[in-house]
């Protein structure tokens, strides 16, 4: 009787490490809402760190140009406001 190969085991999910990798996918279409998700998600992760998880103070500079990524991402939440509510009163 052959013996049956043993099935590999399923890989455990790494939850934070599939968050990372989203976040910094390429290949979104501009505009779509899920780069404003990405967006967040990177400045996230970024904070964390830059900061040790909370851990060490965060250069001004780090501070600032990640201030600036949110301002943008700001802007994509305003635009895709009113372009769901132009869609709602159509």
């Amino acid at each position: 009787m052959a013996e049956q190969p043993n099935p590999k085991p399923e890989r455990e999910i790494d939850l934070e490490q599939e968050l990372i990798d989203e976040a910094f996918e390429i290949g979104v279409e501009l505009g779509s809402p899920i780069v404003l998700e990405k967006k967040i998600l990177a400045v996230a992760f970024l904070l964390q760190a830059c900061t040790g998880y909370g851990n060490e103070s965060l250069d001004g500079h780090i501070a600032d140009g990640l201030a600036g990524v949110l301002r943008n991402a700001a802007k994509d939440a305003a635009r895709l406001g009113q372009r769901l509510r132009r869609q709602d009163e159509s």
